[in-house]
C-alpha cells in the first residue's frame, strides 16, 4: 500500500516538471549604429524551441559603436531562459552633402559667401552637422575653397568635407563661374566732319547713341546754327533706313542649327582679326547673354565653364551695329 502512494507521489510530480527552454543564440552579431535591433537575428529558430521570442535586452547601447556584452533573456510564454551575447554596433552611414546649385556664376569683383550654396549637411541618425571655418575630425564640416578668387576670371571648384560623431567622412564639390567685369569704353569726341576719332570695336553692356554735331558760324547770320550729322542707318535723317543689327534675319542671332558648327550662329564674325574671340552677330545684349550663359553650361560646347562678355560693337559714327561674345578661351 505504501509503494502504491509513493508511486502516485511520483507521477504528480513528474506531471509538474517541465525542461529547460531550448535556445540557440546566433553568433556575430551586427547592427547598425542608432537603429533598433531585430530581435529575430538573435537566435537560428530551426535549433531552438518553438515560439522562443526576445523579452528583454540589457546593457545594449545602439548610439555607442563598438562591441558590447548584453544579457537577453528569451521566453516561449511559459518558460524563460538568460543568455550572455556579444553584439557589434558599427556606423557604416555617411553624412548627406547637398547643394541649391551644381554651379554658381559671378561677374568678376563681386562678393560671395561659398555658404550661401549649401542647402544641407546631415549624418542621416545625428541629424545636422555644424559648420567650422576650420578643419574638423569629427561632427561637422568644413569648406576647401581651393584657388576660388572672385576677382578673376576664370572656373573654380569648392568642395565641402562633412564628418560624422564616429568619423566618417564625406566630399561633394560644386563649380564657381567667375565671368570678366563688363568693360565700359568711354566714347571719343567727334572730329569737325562728325566722324569719331577711333573705329576701334566698343565692348560693354550698354550701348551709346550719340548724335554728332558740329557748330557753323555764318558770317551773314549772327547766330550759330547746329546741323546734325546723321548715321548711315539714322532714322533722324528721312530718307534713311533704321539701323538694325546684321544678325541672320531667319534666327536674328539664336544659334544657327543647319550650319557646319552647330555652337555657332548663322552669322558669325570670329574670322574679323580686329574682333578677337568674338562671336555671333546678336540683335540685342539679352540675346548675346542668353546664348553665352547657355553655352557656357554646355558639356558638348567648345565653351563650356568659359568666361566671356557680352556688348555692343559701333560703327565709324558709335552708333551700335550690332552685339557679340567675346570669349575668354585662356581660363
Amino acid at each position: 500500500m505504501k509503494k502504491l502512494r509513493y508511486l502516485f507521489i511520483l507521477c504528480v510530480f513528474c506531471i509538474g516538471c517541465t525542461s529547460e527552454l531550448d535556445v540557440t543564440i546566433n553568433d556575430n552579431i551586427v547592427i547598425e549604429y542608432g537603429h533598433a535591433i531585430h530581435k529575430n537575428v538573435l537566435i537560428d529558430a530551426k535549433k531552438s524551441n518553438k515560439n522562443v521570442s526576445v523579452s528583454k535586452i540589457e546593457g545594449l547601447d545602439i548610439n555607442k559603436i563598438g562591441r558590447q556584452e548584453v544579457k537577453v533573456t528569451f521566453t516561449d510564454g511559459s518558460r524563460t531562459l538568460e543568455k550572455q551575447m556579444v553584439i557589434d554596433v558599427e556606423d557604416t552611414a555617411y553624412p548627406i552633402i547637398k547643394f541649391k546649385k551644381k554651379v554658381v556664376t559671378l561677374n568678376a569683383g563681386e562678393k560671395y559667401d561659398v555658404r550661401n550654396n549649401i542647402k544641407t549637411v546631415k549624418d542621416p541618425v545625428d541629424g545636422d552637422l555644424a559648420y567650422s571655418d576650420k578643419k574638423t575630425e569629427k561632427n561637422g564640416y568644413y569648406i576647401d575653397s581651393g584657388k576660388l578668387n572672385t576677382k578673376k576670371a576664370g572656373t573654380y571648384e569648392v568642395t565641402v568635407i562633412a564628418k560624422d560623431v564616429n568619423g566618417n567622412e564625406a566630399k561633394e564639390s560644386f563649380k564657381v563661374m567667375v565671368k570678366k567685369k563688363k568693360v565700359v569704353r568711354p566714347v571719343s569726341e567727334p572730329t569737325n566732319n562728325g566722324v569719331s576719332n577711333s573705329n576701334t570695336p566698343n565692348v560693354s553692356g550698354q550701348s551709346n547713341n550719340n548724335t554728332n554735331t558740329s557748330n557753323n558760324t555764318n558770317k551773314g547770320n549772327a547766330s550759330n546754327s547746329t546741323n546734325k550729322v546723321p548715321a548711315k542707318n539714322d532714322t533722324s535723317s528721312s530718307g534713311n533706313k533704321t539701323n538694325k543689327p546684321a544678325g541672320n534675319k531667319k534666327d536674328d542671332g539664336v544659334l544657327c542649327p543647319l550650319g557646319t558648327d552647330p555652337y555657332k550662329p548663322c552669322d558669325d564674325v570670329s574670322g574679323d582679326v580686329s574682333l578677337k574671340d568674338s562671336y555671333g552677330v546678336y540683335p540685342t545684349i539679352e540675346a548675346a547673354m542668353a546664348d553665352g550663359e547657355k553655352l557656357a553650361l554646355d558639356r558638348k560646347s567648345p565653351y563650356w565653364m568659359k568666361g566671356f562678355t557680352a556688348g555692343p560693337i559701333f560703327n565709324n559714327l558709335n552708333h551700335v551695329q550690332y552685339y557679340t561674345i567675346f570669349w575668354d578661351m585662356e581660363h
